[in-house]
């Protein structure tokens, strides 16, 4: 299976769309089953498969499709504000 993704640069300026293949297997980890493997569950597991890629480490977005009926924006770093 196929999902259709938009790849931006570092800068936020559109770059280009692509297909990539759906991850089957998705590493994962919880307090009581420590390290194990699971089916992909939402458009936010598309950052393990295997045609994963970023230009300039910029965001990916998955966009709304099936298996999954809303889009993801994958980002390499998030911004937390903390207060003065």
């Amino acid at each position: 299976m196929k999902a259709k993704v938009v790849l931006f640069r570092g800068s936020g300026k559109y770059y280009t769309e692509e297909e990539w293949t759906v991850p089957t297997e998705v590493p994962d980890y919880s307090e009581t089953r420590g390290h194990y493997v699971r089916e992909p569950i939402g458009p936010y597991d598309m950052q393990h498969s295997p045609d994963f890629r970023r230009i300039d480490n910029g965001p990916v977005l998955v966009l709304p499709q099936e298996p999954w009926g809303y889009p993801h924006l994958l980002l390499k770093y998030y911004v937390e504000e903390r207060p003065r």
